[in-house]
C-alpha cells in the first residue's frame, strides 16, 4: 500500500500517539487533532486520504465531525472510533457516511487492515467516473432527468436542481460537472444550511490574515477554490436575501474581493445550485430574489421525489447492496417498495446499508430491516404511516421528521441519519416547525 495522507482525530492524546506512531511505521504520513473543531481547520488548511476519529470529544463529537465532512469533503472516507459497541451510535455514524468502525482497544493488525481497506476502496471510488448512467432508473421521470443532464454537461450554463430531500440533487451536480468541458477544474461544494451568517463574506470572497478576531491566517473563499471549475450550492433557501444579492454580484461581473484586502481578482465559474423548496412559491414569499432565480436557471433540473417513482425501487436497492451480498429476500424487498419513504433515494440507500450489516453474508429478510415492515396501506386506521393524499410537501416534511423521531426515541442523531440529512439541518428544521421543544 502507498503512503497516504491520514487525519486522526482523538483526544485521548496516548490513544493518538499511538495511532500516529502505528501508522507512520507502516510508511504512512499522519496529522493529528484534538477534537472536531481541530479536525475542520486541518481539513482546510490540507488534503486527507482518510480521517480516523473518535465518537467522543468535547466540542464537536464524531457524529457532527463525519456529518460535516460529507457535506464539504464527501469523497474523504472516514473511519470511526468507539470506546465501546453502542450499536445505535455505530449506525447513525454509518448512516453519515462512516465506512467502518473500530472498537477501542484496536489490536494495531485490526488497525491496519481498516486502514489498507479503505484506502483501496477510496482509490477505486476516485478513479470511478460519475456518469448520466449512475443516476438510477428506469422511470419516466428518471430517462428525463437523464437527459436533461446530459444536455447540461454539453453547455456552459449555470443550473439550478430543485428536488425533496434525499432526491439526488448532489449525485446530479456531480454528474454534471464530470460530463462537462469543466471536468478537470474543481467540484467545490457548499451547503449554504451550515455557513454562519455573519461569515458569508470569509466563506465565499475568502480573507486575510489579521482581516478580523479569529482571522490567524489567510482563507481562499469558495468562489477562488472553484475558478475554472464549478461552485455547487446545496440548500439555496438557506441563503439570506442580502446574501443572495452579493453572490448575484459575482454573477454578474466575476469579480472577488477577499475581505480585508484592497484588491480584487476576477473568477470563472460555473454555478449549480439545489434546493428542496419550490423556487416559485419561495419568490412569491420573497425568500429568493427573482433576478437570482433567472440567472440560475440556464437549465432546471427537478428530481422526482421517490413515491412518484416506485417502480424504481428493486433497481435502487440492487444498485446500493455491494457485490459480494446475497440479496434481498422477496418479502424483504416487497417491504422496502410498500414504505413511504419520506426522506426519497437517500434514506432507501441508509436502510439497505442498515439491513445489509445487519445479516452479514446472510440474505437480506424482513429481520434484518430497522424499518417497519407493515405495509404502505395496511390495514389498521391507527396506523402512523404518512398521509401522502391531500397533504402539502410542508406537511409531509413536518410529519417525516415527528414520526422519525418517535421511531428513534428522540434520538436527534438516529433520526437525521435515518432522514438522509445532517444534523445541522435537521436541527433547523425542527426549529422551523416549532418541534425543538
Amino acid at each position: 500500500m502507498n503512503a497516504a495522507s491520514i487525519l486522526v482525530v482523538e483526544d485521548d492524546r496516548s490513544a493518538a500517539t499511538y495511532l500516529k506512531l502505528l501508522l507512520e511505521e507502516n510508511g504512512h504520513q499522519v496529522t493529528t487533532a484534538g477534537n472536531g473543531v481541530e479536525a475542520l481547520v486541518a481539513l482546510e488548511s490540507a488534503s486527507f486520504d482518510l480521517m480516523l476519529t473518535d465518537l467522543r470529544m468535547p466540542e464537536m463529537d464524531g457524529l457532527d465531525l463525519t456529518s460535516h465532512v460529507q457535506q464539504r469533503w464527501n469523497d474523504l472516507p472516514v473511519i470511526l472510533i468507539t470506546a465501546n459497541s453502542d450499536v445505535s451510535d455505530v449506525v447513525a455514524a454509518m448512516q453519515l457516511g462512516a465506512i467502518n468502525y473500530l472498537v477501542k482497544p484496536a489490536a494495531a493488525p485490526v488497525v491496519l487492515a481498516a486502514v489498507n481497506k479503505a484506502l483501496r476502496t477510496h482509490k477505486r471510488s476516485r478513479q470511478s467516473h460519475v456518469g448520466v448512467g449512475d443516476i438510477v432508473g428506469e422511470s419516466r421521470g428518471v430517462v428525463e432527468v437523464r437527459h436533461l443532464v446530459s444536455l447540461a454537461a454539453r453547455s456552459d450554463v449555470h443550473v439550478l436542481i430543485t428536488g425533496e430531500t434525499g432526491t439526488g440533487k448532489e449525485l446530479v451536480a456531480t454528474s454534471i460537472h464530470g460530463n462537462s468541458a469543466l471536468s478537470s477544474g474543481p467540484l467545490v461544494a457548499h451547503n449554504c444550511a451550515v455557513s454562519p451568517r455573519d461569515l458569508f463574506e470569509s466563506e465565499f470572497f475568502g480573507h486575510l490574515k489579521g482581516s478580523f478576531t479569529g482571522a490567524d491566517r489567510e482563507h481562499k473563499g469558495l468562489l477562488t477554490r472553484a475558478h475554472e471549475g464549478v461552485l455547487f450550492l446545496d440548500e439555496l433557501e438557506a441563503l439570506e436575501l442580502a446574501h443572495q444579492a452579493k453572490l448575484l454580484r459575482v454573477l454578474d461581473d466575476g469579480v472577488v474581493r477577499p475581505v480585508g484586502s484592497e484588491s480584487a481578482h476576477e473568477v470563472s465559474v460555473r454555478f449549480l445550485a439545489a434546493t428542496n423548496l419550490d423556487p416559485q412559491q419561495m419568490m412569491a414569499d420573497k425568500t429568493l430574489r427573482d433576478d437570482l432565480y433567472y440567472r440560475l436557471r440556464g437549465f432546471e433540473v427537478r428530481l422526482p421525489p421517490l413515491r412518484e417513482r416506485t417502480g424504481d425501487i428493486p433497481l435502487l436497492v440492487a444498485h446500493f447492496l455491494s457485490e459480494d451480498s446475497p440479496g434481498v429476500h422477496p418479502d424483504a424487498m416487497e417491504t422496502f417498495c410498500r414504505k413511504p419513504w419520506p426522506g426519497n433515494v437517500r434514506q432507501l440507500r441508509n436502510a439497505v446499508l442498515s439491513a445489509q450489516a445487519a445479516a452479514g453474508s446472510s440474505m437480506i429478510g424482513v429481520r434484518h430491516l430497522s424499518i417497519d415492515p407493515t405495509p404502505l396501506s395496511g390495514p389498521d386506521p391507527a396506523s402512523n404511516e404518512l398521509k401522502v393524499s391531500g397533504s402539502t410537501l410542508r406537511d409531509l416534511e413536518r410529519s417525516a421528521i415527528e414520526q422519525t423521531l418517535r421511531e428513534c426515541g428522540g434520538n436527534r442523531s438516529r433520526a437525521a441519519a435515518s432522514l438522509g440529512i445532517d444534523r445541522s439541518t435537521l436541527r433547523r428544521k425542527l426549529k422551523e416547525f416549532s418541534l425543538d421543544s
